[in-house]
């Protein structure tokens, strides 16, 4: 058996029963296992942020005999590395070793090993060896899915023979065997190489303070966890890392309501901006991004009402999750609206061409807007969307199957606060079609509905809503603008306005007919499978 870097000093003088015990079921006091963690990095911060606040541990202590260490090493190589954490280097130091598995802690394993512990890196085993006073105990313990199980325990005095009085004694799980058993047995596990762990490494908080800003240690990233300061007119830079180690989190709730803000610069490593991250910042005006997160989590941003445009969004970022249009944030392919300014004074809004789902809490706790329109190819309306505008009167929904998402917020759109109820509610208008799931979402909740005339038309050029796009359609449209142009009443319904401006302008006029006509004539002449009207004139484009 090769055994390395052990530092327990040995002794050859002892007694059998002089020998520290090991106890597999040995627990901390505090336990995890009703705790469900969203990573390892989080459940192994809790447990050390427990040690760092025991009198037990003291990671300050920079002797290396007796001071407190730690340690990642992963012994079921099933790249999540296990937690070791050693009280001190002394004779009677433990090390007690935690795992993590579908989202739990395991119940720890605490072992009394001159603070370290040992594996082999070819197995999946956690090992006891201790060695004192003559008497040498090693025992196994697999680690399968979390769980740690005592497999097998050896002990002999075997360092003792020749002492007077001594009786040479071989062991296996605390029962006496013969010589002969004893080095069978062991012969099973002496192949295996032990490397101690649990004393690699020491740091005197697991929290920092760099720029007016705390940050926590997180094992392989650092998260920012709120501001170090109250201070006006604070400006913070989200640092790219710490002590070498990226900086990757903006901690849930971290900075929010925090009024003496007024510009956030975000380092390049962040991939995740949690939940509520800047809510309610009043007085922030610049959000500057050096990278691009991976993920921006719902009102992260909401109500900072002075927040006019979002900038940044490195496009060279290797993740290129988002990016930034006229100071908005969209998916980077367009398909979704992640977040609009609380305070860009813009009263009207369309979605842009594309955008098939608004995102949790996009817009909400701006102070400005008053229309909302959602164009025909917005099909998602997510949580909490357009909650909480104070100034929101009218949102029009064109799309008749959209989905509004609706089961955790009071009111997905809304514009006031009902302290009698209390509630948020919406007092302005929905404005759809009769029979579309957006008339149901408002109709089911008592809002105030507009009806759009006629129904929805979902073929872009289909005024006449046969299913097809041809001359008849290009002559009613031609028609329609003989009208409007000379001041006389339309014939159009809104739906069929709807479907005849092809190039979304407001208006149904000569142009539109015109590329109608010109639809037709492509899917007259080409055979196979044809691409939209909206498709042929952006390719053209």
């Amino acid at each position: 058996m090769k055994i390395r870097k052990i530092t327990a000093a040995f002794s050859a003088a002892a007694l059998l029963t002089a020998a520290l015990p090991v106890t597999a079921e040995a627990v901390e006091d505090k336990t995890y296992d009703k705790i469900l963690f969203n990573s390892w990095q989080d459940a192994y911060h809790v447990v050390l942020s427990d040690c760092y606040g025991s009198e037990e541990y003291n990671f300050a202590d920079k002797d290396i005999t007796s001071g407190s260490r730690f340690e990642l090493y992963d012994i079921d190589h099933d790249n999540v590395p296990e937690l070791f954490i050693s009280d001190s280097g002394y004779k009677m130091g433990t090390c007690t070793v935690y795992s993590f598995y579908n989202n739990k802690l395991s119940e720890p394993v605490v072992l009394g090993s001159y603070g370290n512990s040992f594996a082999d890196p070819n197995a999946s085993y956690l090992i006891h060896n201790h060695q004192h006073m003559g008497v040498h105990e090693i025992t196994y313990f697999k680690l399968e899915k979390g769980v740690f199980t005592k497999e097998i325990s050896f002990m002999d005095n075997t360092a003792n023979e020749g002492m007077e009085g001594v009786e040479i004694v071989y062991t296996i799980n605390g029962e006496n065997v013969s010589e002969t058993k004893y080095v069978q047995e062991k012969e099973k596990y002496d192949h295996m190489e032990l490397i101690a762990h649990g004393r690699k490494t020491q740091l005197d908080a697991l929290d920092t303070e760099k720029d007016n800003v705390i940050y926590s240690y997180f094992f392989d990233h650092y998260t920012a966890l709120c501001p170090s300061t109250t201070q006006k007119n604070l400006s913070i830079t989200i640092a790219d890392s710490i002590n070498d180690i990226p900086v990757t989190e903006i901690e849930q709730n971290g900075f929010r309501d925090s009024d003496n803000l007024v510009s956030v610069t975000i380092g390049k490593n962040v991939r995740d901006v949690k939940n509520s991250a800047f809510e309610n910042c009043a007085n922030l005006k610049t959000v500057n991004f050096t990278g691009n997160p991976g993920r921006i989590g719902p009102r992260a941003f909401a109500g900072c009402t002075s927040l006019e445009a979002f900038t940044g969004m490195d496009s060279s970022n290797i993740y290129k999750t988002y990016k930034i249009v006229d100071g908005v944030i969209y998916r980077t392919d367009m398909g979704d609206l992640v977040a609009y300014p609380s305070g860009k004074k813009d009263t009207f809004f369309s979605v842009p061409k594309g955008i098939q789902a608004v995102e949790p809490n996009a817009f909400t706790g701006n102070a400005y807007i008053k229309n909302i329109e959602c164009p025909e190819w917005v099909n998602t309306i997510c949580e909490g969307a357009f909650a909480e505008c104070p100034a929101l009167a009218e949102v029009s929904i064109y799309n008749a199957e959209a989905n509004i998402i609706n089961k955790n917020t009071e009111c997905t759109v809304c514009n006031s606060f009902d302290p009698v109820i209390p509630l948020n509610t919406y007092s302005g208008a929905i404005l759809t079609y009769m029979d579309s799931t957006a008339f149901k979402w408002a109709d089911d909740r008592g809002l105030n509905i507009v009806l759009l005339t006629g129904k929805p038309i979902k073929l872009t050029g289909d005024v006449s809503d046969d299913g097809r796009v041809d001359a008849v359609d290009a002559s009613r449209t031609l028609a329609e603008y003989a009208l409007t142009s000379t001041s006389k009443d339309p014939m159009f319904t809104f739906a069929q306005r709807r479907a005849g401006d092809i190039d979304k302008n407001g208006t149904v006029d000569a142009v539109d007919a015109s590329k109608i006509l010109a639809y037709y004539a492509y899917t007259s002449t080409t055979s196979g499978e044809h691409v939209t009207i909206e498709e042929l004139f952006s390719m053209a484009q």
